[in-house]
């Protein structure tokens, strides 16, 4: 069986929604993270979400997934239409071809989407490390970031296993390959 890094909606209107020191930071995680895993020869598939018809425009520069952390040719796109990455698309088809038994999670929003495709992950008896740094969210009206990427962290928890994105790959005895 083999890990698997599912990089969640990274895409260009989410990514320039953040600050600019906070976008530099997050993308630069996504980066190595993203580096180490080809390095190691962990495939790599991201999930695109495909919004109303005000929001994340299929086909739109905003809809595309960050040309910093752009797929490379071969590593699957999925695209969806709700929170859940496994709702009503292939992405547990694109996991089966590849043998997928373990998911490193990472993407955008963390509350949201993230929050919601790694519930569903442990729920089909994947096992789950969740990057605790390597995803982002928005201010909300009562809450920081960084209040809201704690939480999502602390609820993680429970269900996956809490990894910092440097240690993610860092060596055969990280107990994640």
């Amino acid at each position: 069986m083999a890990t698997v890094l599912l990089v969640i909606d990274v895409q260009r209107a989410l990514v320039d929604a953040l600050n600019p020191r906070r976008q530099t930071e997050f993308l630069d995680v996504l980066r190595g993270l993203l580096d180490r895993a080809r390095a190691g020869g962990t495939p790599v598939v991201y999930v695109r979400h495909d919004g109303a018809p005000d929001e994340l425009v299929a086909g739109t520069a905003e809809w595309e997934i960050a040309h910093e952390i752009a797929p490379k040719p071969g590593e699957p796109i999925v695209d969806k239409r709700f929170r859940d990455a496994f709702r009503e698309t292939n992405l547990a088809d694109v996991l089966a071809k590849l043998e997928a038994d373990h998911i490193i999670a990472c993407g955008m929003q963390s509350e949201f989407c993230v929050d919601a495709t790694v519930r569903e992950a442990e729920r089909r008896g994947y096992r789950v490390t969740f990057v605790e740094d390597g995803h982002a969210t928005f201010d909300a009206e009562d809450a920081t970031e960084q209040q809201i990427r704690s939480q999502v962290n602390r609820v993680a928890s429970g269900i996956a296993r809490l990894m910092p994105a440097a240690r993610v790959f860092a060596s055969e005895t990280s107990g994640v390959r």
